[in-house]
């Protein structure tokens, strides 16, 4: 049987296309991670159910965030360890995406005590945060707090002499849709830039 090569050829090159771009499509679908389990089921919920005021006195409520792919973490205005260098990440994802109108940061502070909006509307100023891309939201309740941080599955807790918190450098990206669709460590340059890519992605959706 005379075989042609150059047909198997042509064949192996569209099977191996194919296959390329089945995997590129199912590495761009980013799994929904905001779900428990309920009588053995899994159940996906939404970041839906919140109220804060921003550094500029604003509500700012489920509603505000439709639509909008955006990331929630923790932080406080005194922290010295791990939330200088994140806000530094946090600054250049506020650059890289000044003019996407459907991405913005919510950092949501821990420290009800000394944060207070005055305090939030200083650290802003001192370090350029504007509200147009990166707000700075305060609680009215430790209960808030703790509610908002079991849907975003993560915690933290007060040291002990309550002049520090303890909490993750990690923030949550949230789709247009309000589900979670990642985790990301900003102290991590890998992930960070997996972060850039992944915004991109929910972006286009």
């Amino acid at each position: 049987m005379k075989v042609n090569f150059k047909l198997l050829q042509t064949i192996w090159t569209f099977v191996a296309l194919s296959i390329f771009t089945s995997c590129a499509n199912k590495s761009a679908e980013l799994p929904i991670l905001s779900y428990n389990y309920k009588d053995g089921k899994k159940v996906i919920y939404k970041i839906d159910d919140f109220e804060f005021i921003n550094q500029n006195g604003h509500l700012i409520t489920a509603d505000s965030t439709k639509g909008m792919v955006h990331t929630m973490n923790f932080f406080f205005t005194t922290c010295p360890s791990i939330c200088p260098p994140m806000r530094l990440i946090q600054s250049d994802l506020a650059d890289t995406f000044s003019d996407e109108k459907h991405f913005k940061q919510y950092g949501i502070t821990m420290d009800l005590k000394r944060d207070t909006l005055q305090q939030l509307q200083l650290y802003a100023a001192t370090h350029a945060i504007h509200s147009k891309h990166w707000q700075l939201l305060r609680a009215h309740s430790e209960a808030q707090l703790q509610a908002i941080a079991n849907a975003l599955k993560t915690n933290f807790k007060p040291n002990e002499d309550d002049s520090d918190f303890y909490h993750s450098s990690y923030v949550a990206l949230i789709d247009k849709q309000q589900h979670i669709r990642g985790f990301y460590n900003l102290l991590v340059p890998q992930e960070v830039t997996l972060l850039k890519s992944d915004i991109q992605t929910l972006l286009k959706k």
